[in-house]
């Protein structure tokens, strides 16, 4: 197949080209200013805002699906960032389907995160916003619901939990903790009482690989999936689970700080992809 990925330069959409690119023909799609050279060989097109000229080229490489990453992530807003996160999740995004749809792309598969269901019972699809930022991946997924009815795209949301694995760049826990080790300082965290749901790439790859092989066969699927490792674990036995497997101690000071905003006690899980 020839697919299309947005975000293609994080950490999930480098590991995504990686394991697609030996099966399929990978194009991805970068903004000026992205840096695309730590990929595997891909058909590169730099997006404008000209959603035509990006119709064109869909249509002119015979492009088979979509895969969306592309996101900007702020855990709590500021005011001047209301615009780049409209702009980013909901305008691109919906910028993109539109293309699609015109060039008769047959799928699209959307990334979505469990912050859409704060609160929200197991297996339900209570859409509750933990945040402005999952209000906003929320909002696409509202605009793509124009173009499911009025066209044949197939459009799939896979919501990711936390991930880690080799090669990530990002400041995650388990990078603090190493930091803190090393250097002996004391660590102010939360009361480490909630829950978190912590996924290896590996999976979040397999996850995309099987959707994708289900949009483009055209199976029966549901409107949403969530990736999950199955296990959740306090913030608490995490540490704990560190200092056993790298032989240290670390120096934290539980309720050192309070929870954020809206602190997510406990990790949705909805429906996940067998």
């Amino acid at each position: 197949m020839k697919i299309l990925i947005t975000g293609a330069t994080g950490f999930v959409g480098r590991n995504l080209c990686e394991r697609l690119a030996p099966l399929h023909e990978i194009h991805i799609l970068t903004r000026r200013g992205s840096d695309s050279s730590k990929l595997p060989h891909a058909h590169e097109y730099v997006f404008a805002g000209d959603t035509d000229d990006l119709a064109r080229y869909m249509r002119a490489e015979n492009i088979d699906g979509v895969v969306h990453l592309a996101a900007m992530y702020v855990a709590e807003h500021r005011g001047e960032q209301i615009k780049d996160l409209i702009l980013s999740n909901i305008y691109f995004g919906t910028a993109v389907l539109d293309a699609a749809a015109r060039a008769e792309v047959k799928w699209f598969l959307n990334t979505g995160t469990i912050w859409q269901n704060y609160n929200s019972p197991d297996y339900s699809d209570e859409y509750n916003p933990v945040n402005l930022y999952a209000a906003t991946k929320q909002a696409f997924m509202t605009m793509a619901k124009f173009y499911t009815e009025t066209t044949p795209i197939r459009f799939c949301t896979l919501k990711l939990c936390d991930t880690y694995g080799a090669g990530d760049t990002r400041r995650k826990i388990v990078d603090l903790f190493a930091e803190y080790a090393a250097s002996g300082e004391k660590l102010d965290m939360s009361p480490g009482e909630q829950l978190i749901d912590i996924v290896h790439i590996d999976k979040v790859a397999d996850s995309f690989e099987a959707l994708i092989s289900k949009l483009a066969d055209g199976a029966e699927l549901k409107a949403e999936y969530v990736v999950t490792s199955g296990r959740r674990i306090s913030l608490r036995r995490l540490a704990e689970e560190y200092e056993t497997e790298h032989g240290v101690k670390l120096d934290i000071n539980w309720g050192g700080r309070p929870y954020r905003k809206r602190e997510v006690m406990s990790p949705y899980v909805g429906n996940e992809l067998s």
